[in-house]
């Protein structure tokens, strides 16, 4: 099941949007697709229904402290841009 965290619209040759298209089972979003095929990467705290092991918890630990610090480093960018 997809759940919409913001979208970008992509341009893709015919021939590459045929192909997705046809990927597609019923039932999933493009973006389910995608997720399919390429992996989803970081885990979803989403897709936890049980308790996580302690090696599970330092992962998911790991990745939101990643995900903030490259947040902070785009806020960054964007005030010496200016478009902040």
């Amino acid at each position: 099941m997809h759940i919409c965290m913001g979208s970008k619209t992509i341009s893709l040759e015919d021939s590459a949007y045929t192909r997705l298209r046809a990927a597609k089972r019923s039932g999933e979003s493009f973006s389910d697709v995608i997720h399919r095929l390429l992996g989803k990467g970081e885990p979803s705290l989403l897709e936890f229904t049980r308790p996580v092991d302690r090696q599970a918890a330092d992962k998911i630990a790991e990745a939101v402290a990643r995900i903030k610090q490259e947040d902070i480093e785009l806020q960054k960018r964007k005030i010496m841009e200016g478009g902040g």
